[in-house]
């Protein structure tokens, strides 16, 4: 955003990045605001005595920011993974017939499993929710959590687990869904059943 408006950003405009996501170290806990809202500026201004970086990690940040080389391949191995990890799960969500957001460039696929529902409630999202996390052992980010008006949508993070994790999930969740579809809701033991072996 900065490029495409010349770096004119006004007061609405505001860049925010950390190492979490490209350099997946959120426990390094570093971020960067750039604004040129000076009331926004003042204001964080004083939380820079709470949330300052310390020295050592700067100096290791300044290194690895330093080190071009290093940071074209991790990113462009990143960028590959991410792609592979991105197929499995739209794979498996077209499979199940279960609509999605198309991703550009994200660590997420935002899926409707409204369909799946028991009802189409957030009483609903959430007894599909507790089936896939204790039957399957699959952790889905509800939209409700996410302010969605829609029941029934799911954030999946795709990027957390390797490739080999993430199709055990998916081929654990097309089970879930196998279920539902052939009338599973009505079995009052369904939200009993195991789609896993072992822990």
């Amino acid at each position: 955003m900065t490029k495409i408006l010349n770096n004119d950003l006004g007061n609405d405009v505001h860049f925010l990045w950390a190492l979490s996501k490209d350099f997946g170290s959120s426990g390094f806990r570093v971020g960067v605001l750039y604004t040129q809202n000076e009331v926004l500026s003042q204001a964080l201004s004083n939380l820079n005595i709470f949330s300052a970086v310390s020295h050592p990690m700067q100096a290791v940040l300044a290194e690895l920011l330093d080190d071009e080389e290093y940071i074209d391949t991790f990113l462009n191995t990143s960028k590959e993974l991410l792609k592979s990890s991105y197929k499995i799960v739209t794979e498996a969500m077209d499979e199940m017939n279960i609509p999605y957001v198309t991703a550009k460039a994200c660590i997420f696929v935002y899926c409707d499993f409204s369909s799946l529902l028991p009802e189409q409630t957030f009483e609903g999202e959430a007894r599909f929710a507790s089936l896939v996390q204790d039957g399957a052992r699959i952790v889905l980010t509800p939209g409700h959590s996410q302010r969605d008006a829609k029941p029934g949508m799911f954030r999946i993070c795709y990027a957390w687990v390797g490739v080999d994790v993430l199709r055990v999930a998916m081929d654990r969740l097309r089970l879930v869904a196998s279920d539902i579809k052939s009338g599973g809701w009505e079995d009052n033991n369904f939200e009993q059943k195991i789609f896993y072996k072992g822990n």
